[in-house]
């Protein structure tokens, strides 16, 4: 029990320090062995005491602030990682719809010519043939006419053949002889 004794000592004496003497100064200079084995003991125990209960949490808590930063830094370039290569999707997909679109307005333009010529030329065959048919009927009614114009040339050269002579000449027989007459006239 040398510690217990000696600590009530140390409790129970007054402080040098209070002392009027002019020697309690300088005893705090003085080589005390066992104030020196305790005061190193006390460092000690204190040093083990701080370590474990004062920077063993700061330094847990500092390497748990370290790890979290890092943990967030490598979870940043992560996610810039992962938004380049959505925007380069992104990009590619819309570069995909672009060509899509620039394809499809080709082809549109493409149909749309093609259904434009074809209609011009649907167009332009119905017109060759309207033309035709109204050149055929034309040509038709050409004959119809100059048929008929031959008919009364003929009544009409009978009629006044007739008047001339005064008398009337068999009609059928005169009307085959001018009819021979106007179609060898036609033909030169």
């Amino acid at each position: 029990m040398p510690f217990a004794s000696t600590l009530s000592t140390m409790i129970a004496s007054p402080l040098p320090i209070l002392n009027d003497d002019p020697r309690s100064l300088g005893a705090l200079l003085e080589f005390a062995p066992g104030a020196m084995i305790w005061t190193l003991i006390a460092f000690v125990l204190g040093l083990f005491v701080m370590w474990k209960f004062v920077y063993g949490p700061i330094t847990t808590a500092l390497e748990d602030r370290d790890r979290k930063v890092e943990d967030a830094i490598s979870a940043a370039e992560v996610a810039r990682r992962e938004a380049e290569a959505q925007m380069a999707r992104a990009k590619a997909e819309l570069e995909k719809a672009q060509a899509d679109a620039r394809r499809m307005v080709e082809e549109a333009t493409a149909r749309a010519e093609r259904q434009a010529a074809e209609l011009a030329r649907s167009a332009d065959e119905r017109a060759k043939a309207e033309l035709q048919k109204a050149r055929y009927t034309i040509a038709a009614e050409k004959r119809q006419a100059l048929q008929e114009i031959r008919q009364a040339a003929v009544e009409l050269t009978m009629s006044a053949t007739g008047r001339l002579l005064q008398q009337k000449i068999d009609g059928q027989e005169n009307k085959r002889l001018v009819e021979g007459f106007l179609a060898g006239a036609a033909k030169q």
